[in-house]
Order: C-alpha cells, then structure tokens, then sequence
C-alpha cells in the first residue's frame, strides 16, 4: 500500500477516534494534536489549553492546578515528538488533514508569478518563526501575565467547536467577548490555507512549534541514501521539493524542523534515494 493511502487512511481513523463522545467516549487524555475539546464531539483536551492554565495559575499562586496538569501535555509530546518528530502533523493531525484538501487548490495559486516569488523569497523562511512566537508569546506569556488565552482566539477552536455548536444548539450558546475576533481570525485562516498549502503548519501551529525541534533528535525521519551514492544518482529534476507541502528543499534536508514525514518525495523520486530512517544517523 503506498505511504499516501496509508496516510490518508490513518488521518481519517484519527479524526473518527477524536469525535467519539456522541458514542459516550470521553478520556482524560490529551491530543498530541491541534484540535479542540470544544467541540461537541471531542473526546480528549487540546494540549494548549492546559499549558495556559497551568501557567496562569502557577503566576497566581493557585494550588488547584498540580504539576501533573503542566507536564502531562509536554510528556505526550516530548514523548511523541522524541520518537518520531512532526510526523504527528503529517499522519494523524485532523487540522493537517483538512489543508490537505486544501492544498490541491493552494497548488494551483502556485503556479502564478506573485506566489512563485513568495515561495522562493529569503523571507519566507522567516515566517516560519511566528508559529514560535504564537507559543511562546500568546501561549505562555499572556497566559502568565494577563491571563489572555490563546485558545480563546483560535482559529481551530472556532472551526472545531464554536461553529458546531452554534449548529448543534442554536440560541444556546453564549458567544464570548472575543467571538469578533476569533470571526475575523477564522477567516483569515481559511484564506491562508486555501492561499498557501499547508500555510498554517508552516506559519502558526503553536503546537508544530513544539514538535518541530525534536525533528533533530528523533528516531525516526526522512534521509537521503549515502552521499556517495545520493551524487552519483540524483538527477537534480526537484521533483522531490516541488512535491513538498512544507516547501522544503529535500535535496539539502537534513533533520529539518518542517518535515511532516508525509513521505511525498520518498514516493516521487525516480531513483529511489529518499527514504525513511529509523535511528541516529
């Protein structure tokens, strides 16, 4: 079976495993994932929304939160992340799957010169690091200092839990003092990925922010076959890095912190010098 129906496959299985509460599933568990336990259907926790509390009440000196509530999300994490970096966002993220669908569109945009300039402009890559200053900054920092939330603006939670319950329970639901602007973001958001494939993976996941650096350190990954071998082979045709929804240049990658393991350019390359690693090197 190739790497994209398997791929496929086990995204959908992990979207129906995180809508099970209408079935009377519930855990205490939390997604290794961005999604939201907003949604009415949602049968685990976002790991953001405990980071914010805890932080919020370790500053106000709130004995109710343990650290048990902090470290658990960043143990599933840690753990997931050490054993097979952001691969989580490429096989089983139900937000990944969605800019999947997306992405066919945000490829064509691609072809016309205003976004071919974007993708190749030394700026882009500096882009990347908003998604590491919406953790650090809207995650932990605002939580801590004036207890503001992240996920109260989230454009996920807006997808995954506002809008079904507002369906769901019609003039029941109370909207918050930020529904406008988490309005206003969702939009955004839709716009971005319908714009960019995979924008918002590469852009602003607080959550690919934390699992993107254990890319380096974990033990499975994408590699190229021996340099000997790769130099001697390797046709330079680029279809392995036009492949790429991440926009990475696989000819050079090295542990990148943006790979999702999708497998893509293992698929495409016609000489078979891309695979899969499991270990060190």
């Amino acid at each position: 079976m190739k790497f994209q129906l398997k791929r496929l496959l086990a995204q959908f299985f992990i979207f129906l495993s995180a809508n099970l509460r209408p079935f009377g599933v519930k855990t205490g568990f939390c997604y290794p994932f961005f999604y939201c336990n907003a949604c009415p259907s949602a049968t685990s926790a976002c790991p953001l929304r405990p980071l914010e509390v805890s932080v919020y009440k370790f500053i106000q000196d709130d004995n109710s939160i343990k650290w048990t509530f902090l470290l658990f999300p960043i143990a599933i994490l840690g753990l997931i992340g050490a054993l097979s970096g952001r691969a989580i966002c490429g096989w089983a993220c139900p937000i990944g799957l969605l800019q999947r669908a997306t992405g066919k569109i945000a490829r064509k945009f691609k072809k016309y010169p205003l976004f071919k300039k974007m993708g190749k402009h030394p700026i882009e890559q500096y882009l990347r690091y908003i998604k590491y200053i919406n953790l650090i900054g809207l995650v932990f920092v605002t939580s801590a200092l004036i207890g503001f939330y992240f996920t109260d603006i989230c454009p996920i939670g807006f997808l995954t839990g506002t809008i079904p319950t507002l369906l769901l329970f019609p003039g029941k639901y109370g909207p918050s003092s930020y529904f406008w602007i988490a309005l206003v973001i969702f939009i955004l958001f839709l716009i971005l990925i319908f714009l960019i494939e995979r924008g918002w993976c590469r852009y602003f996941c607080p959550v690919g922010a934390i699992l993107a650096p254990f890319n380096k350190i974990s033990l499975m990954h994408i590699t190229r076959v021996p340099e000997e071998t790769f130099q001697k082979e390797c046709l330079h045709c680029n279809a392995c890095s036009n492949i790429c929804p991440m926009g990475i240049d696989v000819v050079k990658i090295n542990r990148d912190p943006e790979c999702i393991l999708c497998g893509k350019c293992i698929e495409v390359c016609p000489k078979n010098l891309i695979e899969y690693s499991r270990g060190q090197k």
